[in-house]
């Protein structure tokens, strides 16, 4: 059985600006609360982002998905479970749940792909982050495999 605990927890005060016009939290806020815990996260198991980078590498988004469950709205205190779902060669999903006084408001997961600075193309994760990102906690639930093209617009 996997682990429960997630890697990191991430919180967020939702501003005015997070906010639409009936005061929730628009759609479009939730990718980068993700992004910002997805960084938070690795900033506390490498100490710094910036340990990828002085290794040539760094995470590039490939795919990402999100359920949208409940309404958050402004001056809400956002809490963000991140937990590695799985762990290629050269890719690193993490899964993201958000909740707001224990209220699930969205769930979801990003797909990054480890790329080599100088040349710009996808690297194998190094050995030593590897190690890190192995010891945490995995995410119970499995990534969705991801779509070989893309859905046609309606």
């Amino acid at each position: 059985m996997a682990d429960p605990r997630p890697a990191h927890v991430h919180r967020v005060r939702v501003r005015p600006a997070d906010c639409d016009r009936q005061g929730i939290v628009h759609a479009s806020r939730y990718p980068v609360f993700f992004e910002a815990a997805m960084v938070e996260t690795l900033r506390s198991l490498l100490g710094s982002y910036k340990e990828l980078e002085k290794h040539g590498i760094d995470f590039v988004m490939a795919e990402t998905s999100i359920r949208y469950l409940s309404p958050a709205r402004f001056d809400d205190l956002l809490r963000i479970s991140v937990r590695v779902r799985t762990l290629g060669t050269t890719t690193l999903t993490m899964g993201f749940d958000a909740d707001v006084d224990g209220t699930p408001v969205a769930t979801g997961w990003n797909r990054y792909t480890s790329f080599g600075t100088p040349e710009l193309r996808s690297t194998p994760i190094p050995a030593d982050f590897r190690k890190v990102l192995e010891r945490r906690p995995v995410s119970t639930r499995s990534a969705p495999a991801p779509r070989s093209a893309p859905s046609p617009r309606r």
